[in-house]
């Protein structure tokens, strides 16, 4: 364990983040020892304080008992990873798609694990794959009110040195020896959810970079078994698919 860094506090997050990062952008943060699910945390606490703009909160939980991931499923959360949760006022934004903001912070993580020399594939539409096992998870969100966007909300999961089940990796099996600090990791995370915003500027690049990722380009139909060509995606995020020169276009709604 002399390798791995259990130290938290909002201070060590902080002054990580300081050190990494000239962004005007002035986070809250708030760290739990332990809750049941950052993203309800984050509910509780924008229904208390509302998000100011250029004032970012995010909510980091050394462990979670009952994670979400995609489709409402549990994200396997103990202590060493990087659980949070985080809200961007982004009312002057004309963003409407959670999908591309979700590959927009997909591929932001991405940059900053390729950093130290990490291969990192996407699995559309929110998944990040080192040798075709999941490293990190992604959960983007939007909330609209009176038909305007109000808030992006996105909930990270990163592998850091923590117990992975059988179809997970984590940083330290992928580095080795190499110290890993979890603070470090939690202000790459953040990091990435500030780049996000930059990309998500030009589509057009943000999605050539991400198709250049993608972990597979054969999509399995998982109710009929079809195995269909990946022709990328479009500029909503959706996954466009082709087989027998039929087309078909696919959503993480679906």
């Amino acid at each position: 364990m002399n390798n791995q860094k259990f130290d938290r506090g909002v201070g060590l997050i902080y002054r990580c983040h300081k050190l990494n990062n000239s962004s005007p952008r002035s986070w809250r943060i708030m760290l739990k020892t332990i809750c049941a699910s950052t993203e309800i945390e984050l509910s509780n606490w924008i229904a208390e304080q509302p998000v100011r703009k250029n004032q970012p909160i995010a909510i980091f939980s050394s462990c979670q008992r009952f994670g979400q991931g995609q489709s409402d499923r549990i994200w396997h959360a103990p202590k060493g990873g990087v659980w949070v949760s985080a809200a961007i006022n982004r009312e002057d934004s004309s963003e409407n798609n959670s999908q591309l903001y979700g590959l927009a912070v997909a591929l932001a993580l991405v940059e900053r694990i390729e950093r130290i020399g990490v291969n990192v594939k996407i699995k559309w539409p929110n998944d990040l794959l080192v040798d075709g096992q999941k490293l990190a998870g992604i959960l983007p969100r939007l909330f609209f009110r009176g038909g305007k966007l109000r808030l992006l909300r996105v909930g990270v999961g990163l592998n850091v040195f923590n117990n992975v089940p059988k179809e997970g990796i984590s940083l330290k099996q992928i580095i080795g020896a190499k110290t890993m600090n979890i603070n470090f990791w939690s202000s790459e995370v953040l990091l990435a959810i500030e780049r996000s915003l930059d990309l998500l500027v030009n589509k057009n690049f943000l999605c050539s970079q991400v198709e250049k990722r993608f972990w597979s380009r054969k999509y399995i139909d998982k109710e009929t078994g079809l195995k269909w060509d990946i022709k990328g995606i479009d500029s909503s995020g959706r996954l466009i698919l082709l087989r027998e020169n039929k087309v078909k276009v696919l959503s993480d709604y679906n």
